[in-house]
């Protein structure tokens, strides 16, 4: 009697029927993830295979991997091995040749795992397709990454995801990754254990007839693992403990059969013959499949000598040839044989396997870990192969690398001259990789012992520069002053540390001090630190109102960088360059510059600028009273930023995303986000003031809170003379806060706030918004219908549509008070229009209302509340990326011929989605097609 593989479907109906509807709706055109939880042996790798199955019953595509322990040290390796070996490969030989050029750049990982989901978004075009990863709980960071990006970006392609991994630490980082899949949507499947019923239906199956009372009781000890069951049944089979009698089948054998798997399986293999035993020994070091080649030289013997002990394992099931590679059948079996193996054996065969692997030119990273497994304290060559293997992985796993530079101190002698170097550069990798927690603590171990101040400044650079894009501004200015403070630090990374807390101090309100940090690292002259500092000067100029200065101060870094390149250009000083000409009203040069700013840093791969990008850009857009457009930029933002971990600039997109919600009306959702702004803020996010003052005001305000919203702007009241950034980026703020203090009976305040943009408008006479703000504040100050008339004029010539209408109602309003009821209902309703356009819902609504009170009726102002779903709720920017994706082109190929990012396509298309009802891109294409068929009907 010769036991059977188990059937993947007993006891697991449940699962397969998930898997089945998530392929079928795939094959329909729907995107579905699915993570599949259980331990070894608990039959992932069954239902996966039935998966692939299915999916080839259904004409899908498969691209099928499996990650091993190796995989950590290889960027993208997990996923790209699946991605190549589907049948047509996903990624072929041109695709890996545009990885490779997008990889090329030392921050570009990001850009190369969107070069992949364009790649995967236009094989789907054509067919559906079931990505699976077995073991993916052992996926490369980068893997890890990719998946976080791709599954919701991919979401309504004809993609199914199926991820496998065992139960690990909910901090790990491909659990992170499956637990915001599941949070986003994604399916969950826990395997548990077979239920005694369930065991006894595989003993049946297994063996042909029922189990009697004393087998079942021998199957429990399986613990209702199905591999485990298996190599159970088969042992007693093997052995000839088993016999049928009554039509059910009992074990004859002895009570001490062993109950440990250990065990069982060196049972099972002690009839292997000697050098099968040698040859699994050298298979289960390599982690991964493995040549013949690759063991046999491990073994020290040719190819040729092995394959009698190859086909003996293979005969045995005990290892897999498919052709090109040996495996395992289990990882449960390798890790046996592997834990068997005594310590000097393992460690003499890691060395062995590292000589192999680097004379065969393998990834240096893969024959560093054998090194490392291997290794003694002293050894120059592992030290060696480290410092080789981080250089390797470090510009798109840095985690990875910090993990190797880790294991690499661990090995380093404590009086090392290249220790300094190596916590240094540690440290730089962990803050990078997000894991500031970690480069706090090794930083300030290494700040408290010896350390050069050349290399303390080093390390400080580092640390400093992942602090400041993660939020931490109050910690970057500790810790600068403190390492400034060290004599003996060369010039060039003085002034990177002088730049990095210029921008520290620009973000705690300290404009000042900004400045002097700027000037001072300006003055050493080195490019990078330059460009950063003079950056720092242009914000600091913007927020003291000096405009044309901080345009200036921008043009001259833009100019120093794009002619020095190199790391110059990595600081982006178009960023702020472009923010002082959206304060100039020169809002199309400054969206030009925004669009060849986001461009370069495409090209250069610098992830970390990308949420400033949508952040500026969603500014830029709420300024000109595009609502929805500014929305969609700044939920992009949002999700890059999430992405990125970058969460420096989360708190003010929030904060714009509520203000945003405050002129639709969505008075519920702007309370929530600004409690999650607030909350980020209370955990050393830092933010500006104005950032969230100025949204939380507008709230209270709408909801009739006018002291509360005068309270919430104490600060920005008491700076407004020093600092009148908010009035330079928003000149309508400047009569709103006049009239916030006037209602809390803060006349003083109201005066501040319009004698400071007065000055403003003084200096700055090109700036017809800032012309427009002085008059309007001054109107509302003095009660002058002449002020507001000239408020509205100037408004005429200003891009700011919202700042336009505001003036237009409160000149209407005294119109009509003056007893010009025909010239106030006018103005009304010309703001009534304005409102509209924007989608600013509360303050249409406002001008109706004011509209009745001046006794006008038309029902025509119905129209002004635009749909919620279907064709006529979409926005001009989503009708435009739904007409172009349901002519088929990705989401890449989209942002090309709109000149926007892919995440604003991704955005636009997700909230064009929900209006319409649609969740693929095939019913996308047929809904376009009805509507135009109906809309020619029309026409006809």
């Amino acid at each position: 009697m010769t036991p059977r593989l188990t059937s993947p479907t007993i006891g697991r109906d449940a699962e397969l029927a998930a898997l089945r509807e998530a392929l079928a709706a795939t094959a329909a055109g729907a995107g579905r993830c699915l993570v599949l939880n259980g331990p070894a042996g608990i039959g992932k790798s069954r239902l996966l295979a039935e998966a692939r199955a299915e999916a080839g019953r259904l004409g899908m595509a498969v691209a099928a991997g499996r990650a091993t322990e190796l995989d950590r040290v290889a960027p993208l390796a997990t996923l790209l091995t699946a991605l190549r070996g589907s049948t047509p490969p996903v990624v072929d030989g041109a695709g890996m040749a545009a990885l490779g050029a997008a990889g090329s750049q030392v921050t570009n990982r990001f850009w190369l795992v969107e070069q992949l989901g364009e790649l995967i978004e236009e094989y789907v075009r054509l067919r559906p397709l079931l990505i699976v990863l077995d073991d993916a709980h052992a996926a490369d960071e980068l893997t890890a990454v990719a998946l976080q990006i791709l599954v919701p970006r991919l979401q309504s392609c004809a993609v199914t995801w199926l991820l496998a991994q065992r139960p690990g630490p909910a901090k790990a980082p491909m659990h992170e990754v499956t637990a915001r899949l599941v949070e986003e949507g994604a399916v969950q499947l826990t395997l548990p254990p077979l239920d005694p019923e369930a065991i006894a239906e595989v003993c049946t199956h297994v063996l042909g007839s029922p189990p009697a009372p004393r087998l079942r009781a021998l199957a429990a000890r399986s613990d209702g693992n199905p591999f485990l069951l298996e190599q159970l049944l088969t042992m007693l089979n093997d052995h000839g403990w088993l016999q049928t009698a009554g039509g059910t089948v009992t074990s004859v054998a002895e009570d001490g059969l062993p109950a440990g798997f250990l065990s069982a399986v060196e049972y099972q293999l002690r009839h292997l013959s000697e050098s099968a035993h040698r040859l699994l020994e050298a298979a289960s070091v390599f982690g991964r499949p493995c040549t013949v080649h690759e063991a046999a030289r491990l073994l020290g013997r040719s190819a040729v000598a092995v394959v009698p002990a190859v086909e003996e394992a293979v005969a045995a099931h005990v290892l897999v040839d498919d052709g090109t590679a040996l495996a395992f059948r289990h990882d449960l079996i390798r890790d046996a044989v592997y834990g068997n193996l005594s310590g000097a054996v393992r460690q003499t065969l890691h060395q062995e396997a590292a000589v192999l692997l680097e004379a065969e030119g393998r990834p240096g990273a893969e024959a560093v870990l054998h090194r490392i497994r291997g290794a003694r304290p002293d050894d120059p060559r592992t030290l060696e192969a480290l410092s080789r293997a981080v250089d390797e992985v470090a510009p798109i796993a840095p985690s990875t690398a910090a993990d190797l530079m880790l294991q690499l101190l661990d090995l380093l002698p404590a009086d090392s001259a290249s220790r300094p170097h190596a916590i240094a550069e540690t440290v730089r990798l962990l803050a990078v990789s997000g894991r500031l927690g970690e480069a706090q603590g090794l930083g300030e171990q290494a700040l408290r012992g010896r350390v050069d101040p050349a290399y303390e400044a080093t390390m400080c650079v580092g640390l400093c520069d992942a602090l400041k894009h993660a939020g931490q501004d109050a910690t970057v200015i500790e810790y600068t002053a403190r390492v400034l403070a060290r004599p003996g630090i060369p010039e060039p990374v003085r002034a990177q540390l002088l730049a990095i807390q210029s921008h520290a101090m620009l973000v705690v309100g300290d404009s000042a001090g900004a400045e002097r940090s700027a000037l001072a690292a300006a003055a050493d002259g080195e490019p990078s630190a330059l460009v950063y500092a003079e950056s720092a000067r242009s914000a600091a100029a913007h927020a003291r109102g000096d405009v044309a200065g901080a345009i200036a101060i921008a043009s001259e870094a833009v100019e120093v960088a794009d002619q020095d390149g190199g790391d110059a250009r990595h600081r982006h000083p178009r960023l702020w360059l472009g923010r002082a000409l959206v304060a100039a009203d020169r809002f199309s040069e400054a969206e030009a510059v925004y669009e060849l700013g986001e461009r370069e840093a495409r090209e250069l791969g610098t992830a970390w600028s990308q949420p400033l990008w949508h952040f500026y850009q969603a500014e830029l857009r709420l300024a000109a009273g595009r609502l929805d457009d500014a929305e969609a930029e700044a939920l992009a933002g949002e999700r890059v930023a999430q992405q990125l971990t970058a969460l420096a600039l989360l708190p003010s997109l929030l904060g714009l995303l509520a203000d945003v919600a405050v002129h639709k009306d969505e008075l519920g959702r702007a309370r929530d986000l600004l409690r999650r702004a607030v909350r980020l803020g209370d955990t050393g996010n830092g933010t500006t003031t104005e950032d969230l003052a100025w949204p939380q005001a507008q709230l209270l305000a709408a909801q009739g809170d006018g002291a509360a919203a005068f309270e919430t702007l104490a600060a920005v009241y008491g700076a407004v003379g020093e600092r009148p950034l908010l009035l330079t980026l928003t000149p309508w703020a400047a009569p709103a806060m006049v009239r916030i203090a006037l209602d809390a009976g803060a006349r003083t305040e109201a005066g501040a706030v319009a004698a400071t943009v007065r000055s403003l408008a003084a200096s700055a006479t090109a700036v017809p918004s800032l012309q427009g703000a002085a008059a309007h504040a001054e109107g509302l100050l003095r009660a002058d219908t002449d002020a507001l008339r000239a408020a509205v004029e100037a408004y005429r010539d200003s891009p700011r549509r919202l700042a336009r209408a505001a003036a237009l109602e409160d000149l209407a309003l005294a119109e009509a008070a003056a007893g010009a009821r025909p010239r106030g209902v006018a103005l009304m309703e010309e703001a009534l229009e304005l409102y509209a356009s924007c989608g600013a819902v509360r303050d249409a609504a406002r001008t109706q209302r004011a509209l009745r009170g001046m006794g006008v009726r038309r029902k025509r102002w119905q129209q002004t509340a635009k749909a919620q779903t279907g064709w006529d709720s979409l926005t001009g920017a989503e009708l435009r990326v739904v007409r172009l994706v349901a002519e088929g082109l990705t989401n890449r190929a989209t942002a090309e011929r709109l000149f926007l990012s892919p995440h604003t396509v991704d955005t636009h298309l997700r909230r064009a989605f929900a209006k319409l009802g649609v969740s693929t891109r095939v019913e996308l294409a047929r809904q376009a097609i009805t509507h135009d068929d109906a809309n020619d009907r029309v026409k006809a």
